[in-house]
């Protein structure tokens, strides 16, 4: 495993960090879309999920194909 994390460079974690976070994203909302969601806590529920899947992907996209990237990486 020490190997692998050896060869591995930082645009690589990169990618998987931004592929775990857009499918995480993913699941949670076939999550929203199959499972009950309590009367109580469906605004509370989906506003705190938008806010954190929005800036979670906004995020990455913004860092991943902004200005922040070098045109070497």
């Amino acid at each position: 495993m020490k190997e692998f994390w050896k060869k591995v460079g930082v645009t690589e974690i990169r990618n998987i960090i931004a592929i775990i976070s857009v499918l995480g994203s993913f699941v949670a909302l076939f999550l929203m879309i199959f499972k009950p969601i309590p009367e109580g806590n469906k605004d509370s529920l989906n506003m705190s999920l938008g806010f954190i899947l929005g800036g979670l992907v906004g995020g990455i996209n913004g860092y991943l194909y902004g200005q922040s990237k070098k045109p070497n990486e």
